[in-house]
């Protein structure tokens, strides 16, 4: 963090651009986890998928978006 406060804590955007994992990204808008940042990772991997934003709120997108992380999770499950 100290050595990138404008990117993820813990890993950098050249790791996020070669990762071949795929990944859900659900955004956030707070201080520690910024939109911004949320989407450049989801711009950056190569197999990311991106949730609806906000999902959270109104509480009615909550059930969306556990509907699109359990598909995720489905269609990526190892063989």
């Amino acid at each position: 963090f100290e050595t990138n406060p404008d990117f993820v804590f813990t890993v950098t955007r050249d790791f996020v651009r070669s990762c071949q994992n795929p990944i859900l990204v659900l955004p956030d808008d707070v201080p520690a986890h910024p939109y911004a940042v949320a989407m450049e990772c989801a711009m950056l991997a190569p197999k990311a998928e991106v949730s609806i934003f906000p999902w959270k709120e109104p509480k009615e997108r909550i059930p969306l978006a556990v509907r699109q992380i359990h598909s995720f999770l489905k269609a990526h499950q190892p063989a």
